[in-house]
């Protein structure tokens, strides 16, 4: 592989366009998930934890 390398579409990189946007996916699906019970936000990361306690402040 040479330093000008690029893949099949012209771009260069490791793929880390594809992944940008689960983390703000998966956290919007908690929230709208928990929606139902008053909660509006949850905050990041969503973690077990911070799930957990915006569910004992509801």
């Amino acid at each position: 592989m040479t330093a000008g390398w690029r893949n099949p579409l012209g771009a260069k990189g490791i793929g880390e366009s594809g992944t940008i946007g689960s983390t703000p996916a998966v956290h919007n699906a908690v929230c709208v998930a928990v929606a139902h019970l008053g909660i509006d936000h949850i905050v990041m990361p969503c973690s077990p934890q911070n799930v957990w306690r915006a569910l004992q402040n509801a």
